[in-house]
This record gives structure tokens, sequence and C-alpha cells, in this order.
């Protein structure tokens, strides 16, 4: 616990420090990786903490995104606009959830992304509402109640602020009772099932709370992006949010964000000097799947544990020698 407490006081220095070393284009860049952090938080509770692994996420956060863009000329209150957004991709992850997880592995993950393909062809067909291939402007300017928000550090506040309250409601919700049943069913559904635990309802409420949160940072990007095209539905955007969760951690908290945050860089610093950038991250993927540590935030605990490892061993090696001298002299 204390060690939670100690990484979350660091964070939030470093989040009040960045937009005094950044530039506008930094402030800017690590304001779209909160907003994509909070949504790979989002696919890696399900997928890391329910077993689920889906490919049609980005149909939430599209939800989310035109949410703000159609809503926005007819509702001004960007307080109404986020919780239309969460409450409607909640709502949808409620629906289609009591389908979906009537399947498992193989067959849910396809059936997530065909729902995910209709979301995209809705987007692209429905011109005269979505505006087609073209997309959409967000004419609703983010406004909390302090006059319109433009500024890049203004909105790089929000979008922090946002990703903080997020990170807290996952760590309250994993380490709950309701979160450690959840994690029970992904390690031996069975047993759990055994035990008089409602599987599919806790699953149900998982898969719901992931959506919702999904749409949420949907909102934000279409208050970030003042922009909303279909692409944010597609199956290829859940793909790269999947490898985020890969890359960061299954099974982690933080794990996925800090995967957001490095794919985002690779695709906005190291596409400005090459356009094999995929290439650099598909590369990373395949050698943390095939060496088989997980992702970055589990490679960082293997090498703490290798170190602490040897340092224990040494003072280990070191005790018997010194009282062997001591034996000696006396």
């Amino acid at each position: 616990m204390k060690k939670n407490i100690l990484i979350f006081i660091v964070f939030l220095l470093i989040a009040f420090v960045l937009p005094f070393v950044l530039s506008v284009y930094g402030i800017d860049l690590v304001s779209e990786i909160f907003i994509m952090a909070i949504f790979a938080m989002s696919l890696g509770l399900i997928m890391g903490y329910a077993g689920m692994v889906s490919l049609g996420h980005a149909g939430f956060f599209g939800i989310g995104a035109y949410t703000v863009a159609l809503l926005g000329p007819h509702i001004p209150n960007s307080y109404l606009l986020l919780f239309f957004s969460i409450c409607l991709s909640g709502l949808l992850a409620l629906v289609t959830g009591a389908i979906f997880i009537r399947t498992s592995k193989f067959y849910f993950l396809m059936i997530t992304l065909a729902f995910g393909q209709l979301l995209f062809a809705l987007a692209w067909q429905l011109k005269q509402w979505t505006g087609g291939a073209d997309g959409m402007k967000v004419s609703a300017p983010l406004n909390l109640g302090f006059g319109e928000i433009v500024s890049p550090i203004g909105i790089y506040s929000v979008m922090a602020a946002a990703f903080i309250i997020v990170y807290l409601l996952l760590r309250f919700f994993v380490e709950s009772p309701v979160g450690k049943v959840v994690k029970g069913i992904m390690e031996n559904e069975a047993r759990m099932s055994a035990l008089g635990y409602d599987v599919r309802i806790y699953k149900l409420l998982t898969y719901t709370f992931s959506g919702a949160l999904a749409g949420f940072a949907g909102s934000l990007y279409g208050f970030y992006n003042l922009f909303v095209s279909p692409d944010v539905s597609s199956w290829m955007f859940s793909g790269q949010v999947m490898m985020m969760v890969i890359i960061g951690g299954v099974g982690t908290l933080i794990g996925p964000a800090i995967g957001a945050g490095l794919f985002i860089f690779l695709q906005n610093f190291i596409s400005t000097y090459t356009e094999r950038w995929p290439i650099i991250m598909g590369a990373l993927l395949v050698i943390l799947v095939l060496v088989g540590k997980g992702g970055i935030i589990h490679w960082f605990a293997l090498v703490k544990s290798k170190i602490f490892y040897k340092k224990r061993k040494n003072s280990d090696d070191y005790a018997p020698q010194h009282v062997e001298k001591e034996e000696v002299v006396n």
C-alpha cells in the first residue's frame, strides 16, 4: 500500500513538472498519451483481470467521440456531454456484453471484432450525420465552468486529472472484493462457479465498466482533437490499443499506460525520421512475446528482482564467512 502511494506521489510530481520543461508540441503530445492511456487501461482491465480479449473495444471509444461531436451543437455543457458519452457507451457494453460473454476465447475475440466493424460501417455509411469518410468537427469546446479550455496547458491539466481519476477508480475496482472475484474467474472459472459465484454477472459488470471508460476516453479525444472520423472505431485502432496493453504489461494497471506512452512516442517522433516505425513496434512486440517475460512493466520487475537477489545472495555469502572468522579468532 505504501509503495502504491509513493508511486502515485512521484507521478503527481512528474505530471506537475512536465508543462514547465516541455515545448507546446510536447505538452500536446503528453495530453494525447493521457487519453490513450485511459483507453488502454480500460482494455487492459478486461484482458488482464477478466481474461476477455476484445478486438472491438474501439467501438466504445468511437461512441464516446461521436456523442460529443453529434450532441455538441445542441448541448454546450461539457459535463453533460461527458456524462452522456459514458452512459451510452456503458449501456451499449451492457447490452452487447450480455450476448458476448456467452462465448469464450477465440469466439469472443471474433464476435467483438464483428461488433467493432459494425459500428465502423455505421459511422462510414451514415454520412448525413457522421460525415462518413470525411469525418466531422467537434463544435463544442471543452468548458468545465471556468471558461473555454483551449490552451495546451489547460487541455493537459484536464487530461492529466482525468487519467489520475480513472487510475484511482481502476485501482479501487481491482483491489475490491468484486475485483478479486473477477481475477479468480480468469484464473479458474469452473472453481469460482462451483463456489457459488455467478460468473456471467461478474464478467458482464467488468465488461460494462470497461466499455464506459473507453467511451469516456473517446469523449476526451473528441474535445482534444476537435475532429472525429470512422477510424476511431475501426478494428485496426482496437489492434493498436491491444498492442499498447501487451507491450506495457497485461495484468497490471500502469502497464497499459506505459505501453500507450511508448506507442505514441514511436508514432510521433520516430515517424519523423522513418516511415518504418511500425517495424520497430512489431519487433518489440515479437521480442516480448517470444521471450515470454510479459510486458515492459514485467521486465522492470524482473530486473529489480535480479538485482535484489544478487544483493541478498552476496550478503548471505558474506555472513557465514564473517561468522567463521569470529570462531577462529575465539
